[in-house]
């Protein structure tokens, strides 16, 4: 009996809790909007690999992008520095650029492109039912 106790509370001190880094320099912006793709402003979004900026939600605004009919949402604020005038992400194809530091993210995964990014882009969430889009965080 003594070895079953012994072997719980090794088993319970060997157990740590795995803690998600926070970017300490973007904040959770509250926020839920909806567009409708069948709308011509959102026309560029029912195509693979389409993109678009809209400032309606997040920090600085979003980043909109169709990954094989998935959309995907991103803060359009550079995610290495804190928000400032040169910080809103600007779309280049399937990719977007800080003009502060010249930082490349992936518009597919979120990720830098280039050395010296320590932050990803911030996903937000995504519903999808036909052509609406719900967008929140």
């Amino acid at each position: 009996m003594k070895y079953v106790v012994f072997g719980v509370c090794l088993f319970l001190l060997s157990c740590t809790k795995n803690s998600v880094e926070r970017n300490p320099y973007l904040y959770e912006a509250r926020f839920d909007q909806s567009i409708n793709l069948a709308l011509p402003a959102f026309d560029n979004l029912n195509y693979q690999g389409g993109s678009l900026y809209w400032a309606n939600g997040g920090i600085r605004g979003l980043l909109l992008f169709n990954l094989s009919g998935t959309i995907m949402a991103w803060e359009a604020s550079c995610p290495n520095h804190t928000p400032n005038s040169c910080s809103t992400l600007q779309i280049n194809g399937v990719t977007a650029s800080c003009s502060c530091e010249d930082y490349k993210y992936s518009l597919a995964t979120g990720q830098p492109l280039i050395d010296g990014a320590t932050y990803s882009l911030l996903f937000y969430k995504v519903q999808q039912n036909g052509t609406l889009v719900r967008i929140y965080n």
